[in-house]
């Protein structure tokens, strides 16, 4: 291969990365803040706020708002339309790489706990259905998980800062600390929890569905499984499946950068790993935004809170042909 065609090709993958976080950040700016508003709308209500796992979502719209509106947003200027921002104002990289992981857990966090919530309304011991749908409980969580990972994670406020143009760690053992901290806390422990997690719902779910469901004329299968918030229960578990499809390839992209980063490449190499690093790293932002339609398509009682919310909604879907519900059966996760 001629150096004309290396170069032709090099200059052909910068500019697809760019192209990726213009056309693809865009469209996930876009839907994300869509999606985030609609579960603001329906989560916010005086009525949801009675169930804590509305609680958890409404709080998880909120730290996902601002995880599209700053970090997402910041990448879609400096790395689709070449603003720089991050490497020019301190306290602009200060801020961005500490929302970079922050934003990530506080939303993930809060989102595992209304899906815990769940799994401890689908237990069979009565003890463990007791600590589900602790409202208050619930408050004081909301506001103990930022504060929480602000404290973990609040050194890159302090030890992040610009040098030779590059918005990065100071060199030394912190740049190998910083470096794995956010392969463990914003790759491996998403996939690896919400794995867990899905399994644990989807296992108890199917339990549930076998202990209340009994042949009856008169009590119909939907009813029985609505005592367990069953639509609610499937967009989770559609929701945690998302997580896991898109937290993995972040973490194998994370630690693939972090063990190879000595290592001699090739201008063609590095741009063949830069442009699948913009791409992965959009990919992940996937999860913060699908939620919403998630539970738009899987959920009628939803759908019906956002038209209560908007007045302009006038659609209704029966929830025996839920589309999300039909791939679950087909899978025998629920009956």
């Amino acid at each position: 291969m001629n150096n004309l065609t290396v170069d032709s090709i090099i200059d052909s993958l910068t500019t697809t990365s760019y192209q990726l976080n213009i056309w693809l950040g865009l469209l996930l700016w876009t839907t994300g803040n869509i999606g985030c508003i609609g579960n603001m709308l329906v989560y916010g209500s005086a009525k949801s706020r009675q169930q804590a796992y509305a609680i958890y979502l409404f709080a998880s719209a909120i730290a996902d708002f601002h995880y599209f509106n700053f970090v997402l947003l910041t990448r879609i200027l400096q790395k689709g339309f070449a603003i720089i921002l991050t490497n020019r104002y301190l306290i602009i990289c200060k801020l961005r790489q500490f929302s970079t992981i922050w934003g990530n857990v506080v939303g993930f966090s809060l989102f595992s706990f209304a899906t815990i919530d769940r799994l401890l309304s689908t237990q069979r011991s009565n003890t463990y259905r007791l600590w589900s749908n602790r409202v208050q409980l619930a408050y004081k969580i909301v506001v103990l998980i930022p504060l929480f990972w602000f404290l973990l994670i609040g050194h890159r406020l302090i030890l992040y800062q610009i040098e030779n143009g590059n918005c990065s760690p100071r060199s030394g053992f912190y740049s190998y600390y910083d470096n794995y901290f956010q392969v463990v806390f914003s790759s491996l422990f998403p996939a690896v929890s919400m794995s867990i997690l899905a399994y644990l719902l989807i296992k108890n779910v199917r339990h549930v569905v076998r202990r209340r469901v009994v042949p009856s004329v008169t009590l119909p299968q939907r009813n029985m499984i609505n005592q367990i918030d069953s639509r609610l229960t499937l967009m989770l578990i559609s929701e945690s499946c998302i997580a896991v499809i898109t937290y993995v390839p972040y973490a194998v992209q994370l630690t693939y950068a972090n063990v190879t980063q000595n290592l001699s490449k090739s201008p063609l190499r590095i741009a063949w790993e830069n442009m699948f690093t913009e791409l992965i790293h959009l990919f992940s932002y996937i999860f913060f935004a699908t939620s919403f339609y998630v539970s738009l398509l899987s959920n009628d009682t939803f759908r019906q809170k956002l038209r209560e919310s908007l007045h302009i909604f006038g659609f209704h879907c029966h929830y025996n042909n839920d589309p999300t519900r039909t791939f679950l059966r087909r899978w025998n996760i629920v009956k």
